[in-house]
């Protein structure tokens, strides 16, 4: 290139690259679940049930998910949140817990489960809540991923959470 403005191939290319990757926003539905009379999980993790939506129309390259995690109380403690793609209930290293009244699958921490982020409630009802990971950016290109947590330190009585306005900032392109 000539002139006062010149650029190498290597920072054409970035810029090239940077023109083709753009975000897009998935609204998610929200998520609510109940943690009954198990204030730990010992070392399993929870899953209630499949989230479900419409894919983007373009595979992703990343994914964020934010949102608000509402909890039915004041909270002091952290809880750790695990996306996997295979369904616990094809999983033998999970048990289905619906005969004691929990609508949910226990599974051991194992190869299928990802660790994607953590809400750390400070003496309050609610904890922003960010997840990222492998797992969820498949998921989020398949339109479906399981969403789990592990729980630990949480009052004996029913806990009921819900994942307020949950979006992923979905990026894709080269």
């Amino acid at each position: 290139m000539r002139g006062p403005f010149r650029l190498g191939y290597g920072a054409l290319l970035g810029l090239f690259l940077t023109a083709c990757s753009f975000a897009v926003t998935v609204d998610l539905p929200e998520q609510s679940f109940s943690v009954a009379a198990l204030p730990n999980t010992q070392g399993k993790i929870l899953y209630p049930k499949k989230t479900t939506f419409n894919p983007p129309p373009v595979s992703p390259k990343s994914v964020s998910v934010q949102g608000t995690l509402e909890a039915s109380q004041t909270l002091n403690t952290t809880l750790n949140f695990y996306v996997r793609l295979k369904d616990p209930a094809t999983d033998p290293g999970c048990t289905d817990l619906s005969s004691y009244g929990i609508q949910a699958y226990a599974c051991g921490i194992g190869p299928n489960d990802e660790k994607a982020g953590e809400a750390r409630f400070q003496w309050s009802p609610s904890a922003p809540l960010t997840l990222q990971g492998e797992n969820l950016t498949q998921g989020i290109a398949q339109g479906g991923f399981w969403l789990g947590l592990e729980v630990q330190g949480l009052p004996s009585g029913p806990v009921n959470f819900t994942l307020k306005n949950p979006k992923a900032l979905v990026t894709v392109g080269l």
